[in-house]
């Protein structure tokens, strides 16, 4: 049996021998960039639940076979693939196409919606979460068919809910400047955090323009009097707040298991939050040690929520 492995990205000084050490057998057959072809038929029969386990590793797939490149030919073997994989019971499969060759006339995308498409006769498909995985790599002159189950093909990975992030609204007052804003959009971005900027429209638009990106969703542009609109719990990050993360530990302890949406309430790089949000806030929360220098917004904002979550967590 031979694995198709692929690696995280971010691991660059990998070597054959240190995957073949860390599982304690096999053989290296193809070793390229993130990627490598591995012969385990010497291993015992859990030597795929230990490449699974392997931190570096991103994900794996069993090579059924390598065929000749005819479209045709391609079909017929992923469907009697994927008829065995399922059986009787039905299931659900997605396809994946790397496309190695780039003179293949066909994308990607392209090859795999069409094998897709025909493969739907036979099962049902799924792009978000899929029993089986039905693996094609396009070579220069075969196809490589392989197959994986969703508990083999990716890793489990835990992570915050995106429940606790839909509880979350981060509200700035008066963002200036454009690489401010930047750094706010990079942020909701990278969370799916609602953010709502009391700010001036054209500032945003040069800092999409800046960043090349479209405008999120979750980013908006609000009057300060609906700044606050379907927030429970306004919560003002201020510098000069008398309270500090125990205050913010209580509270999130007290509404870890509500449904209560609570809003970080912070001013910009030159000024803290004005006095009529500060007048409708429930509580004020300075963070950090007492340097006398305030934190940029995104910091700011990502320590606080980084407490919260962190509180929720634990659960206590």
């Amino acid at each position: 049996m031979r694995l198709l492995v692929t690696f995280e990205p971010s691991i660059r000084d990998l070597k054959p021998y240190d995957v073949l050490l860390s599982i304690g057998c096999g053989e290296i057959v193809e070793w390229g960039r993130n990627k490598a072809i591995i012969d385990v038929g010497n291993c015992g029969g859990d030597v795929i639940s230990k490449v699974r386990e392997l931190d570096y590793v991103s994900h794996v797939s069993i090579i059924h076979g390598v065929i000749d490149r005819d479209l045709d030919k391609l079909k017929a073997v992923c469907r009697e693939l994927l008829m065995k994989l399922v059986g009787g019971g039905g299931g659900t499969f997605k396809v994946i196409v790397r496309r190695i060759d780039k003179r293949f006339p066909m994308t990607s995308v392209e090859l795999a919606r069409e094998l897709g498409n025909y493969l739907s006769q036979f099962a049902t498909p799924d792009l978000e979460n899929p029993r089986y995985y039905i693996y094609v790599e396009v070579r220069e002159d075969s196809f490589i068919v392989g197959y994986s189950t969703s508990e083999l093909f990716s890793k489990r990975r835990d992570s915050i809910p995106m429940d606790w992030v839909n509880r979350v609204v981060g509200v700035v007052d008066g963002p200036r400047g454009v690489y401010e804003a930047m750094d706010l959009i990079q942020l909701s971005h990278a969370l799916n955090l609602e953010l709502r900027l009391i700010t001036n429209p054209l500032i945003l638009e040069r800092a999409y323009k800046a960043l090349g990106l479209n405008p999120l969703p979750r980013v908006k542009v609000v009057p300060q009097e609906n700044a606050l609109d379907g927030i429970d719990v306004p919560i003002v990050l201020s510098m000069h707040a008398r309270d500090n993360e125990r205050r913010l530990i209580e509270v999130a302890r007290e509404l870890r298991n509500t449904n209560a949406v609570i809003g970080f309430v912070l001013g910009n790089e030159y000024d803290d939050v004005s006095l009529s949000l500060r007048r409708r806030a429930m509580y004020e929360v300075r963070l950090g040690p007492f340097t006398g220098h305030p934190m940029r917004t995104t910091n700011a904002l990502s320590y606080a929520l980084g407490v919260l979550f962190t509180v929720w967590s634990l659960g206590t």
